[in-house]
């Protein structure tokens, strides 16, 4: 380890360390982006800056956007809502307080579905940005582009890229998986199976999963029984389920 600094300190913006580089071109001062900190001759400890930058680091993987790192409990809006909107609120308020109990068992999922606009995307966000806080990895896939990216893969036949996003989807601690199945049109072959695929490696394995849908509970059966029976279980407890455009917030 290099020796402790000198014990007459130089002004901030002219400190230097042992190597000659001036205190203020280093992003963490305390530890002089050496990740440890000086105790003693023969002690150092992990600088807190190191807490920091690994919660950085999994706010980028998490392909989480800046828009909806904003999304919060707190201003998820409740007044003058309807019974199955404050459940939604509640659902999700438990899911993320007692996620360290529930994380390994068998339902552990948090699931959302029905009608647009009711705030399903904002309430997964928020737990999801509770869970990054406290360090848990989380990864969130839009189901219309992220599936339009991996499409856009199999066209350019870069298997390597399809399975790279795939097993990261199937491995990843906390999966959001949202607006699964959005769209009008049957979702074709190659993307059922594909689903399956990340759905039924994460039911196995009993990992964490938030999903919303567009689709009611009666509507993933009748599109495939295998993904929607497996989202279903792993949601008991954890599943709200929202019908009626008079819950739609962007209609109001």
């Amino acid at each position: 380890m290099e020796p402790i600094a000198n014990a007459i300190k130089l002004p901030p913006s002219t400190e230097v360390n042992s190597s000659g580089r001036a205190a203020n071109t280093f992003k963490c001062a305390k530890c002089q982006d050496r990740g440890i900190v000086l105790v003693s001759n023969s002690l150092a400890e992990i600088c807190p800056c190191q807490q920091q930058r690994k919660l950085e680091r999994m706010l980028a993987s998490s392909q989480i956007t800046p828009a909806f790192r904003a999304k919060t409990l707190e201003n998820f809006t409740l007044k003058n809502q309807p019974p199955v909107i404050q459940a939604m609120a509640q659902c999700a308020k438990d899911y993320a307080a007692r996620f360290e109990q529930i994380r390994l068992t068998e339902n552990n999922w948090l699931v959302y579905l029905g009608e647009s606009g009711c705030g399903k995307t904002h309430l997964s966000m928020a737990v999801a940005n509770i869970l990054l806080a406290k360090q848990m990895p989380v990864l969130y896939f839009p189901h219309v582009e992220g599936i339009k990216e991996l499409l856009k893969f199999f066209q350019q036949r870069s298997e390597a890229n399809i399975n790279s996003k795939v097993e990261e989807m199937k491995q990843v601690p906390v999966l959001i998986w949202d607006d699964l199945f959005k769209g009008r049109e049957r979702p074709t072959d190659w993307v059922l199976e594909l689903v399956f695929e990340v759905i039924n490696y994460r039911y196995l394995n009993l990992l964490p999963t938030i999903i919303s849908s567009e689709r009611l509970d009666y509507m993933l059966l009748e599109l495939d029984k295998a993904i929607a029976s497996r989202i279903l279980e792993r949601g008991k407890g954890h599943t709200v389920i929202v019908e009626g455009a008079e819950h739609n917030f962007r209609l109001q």
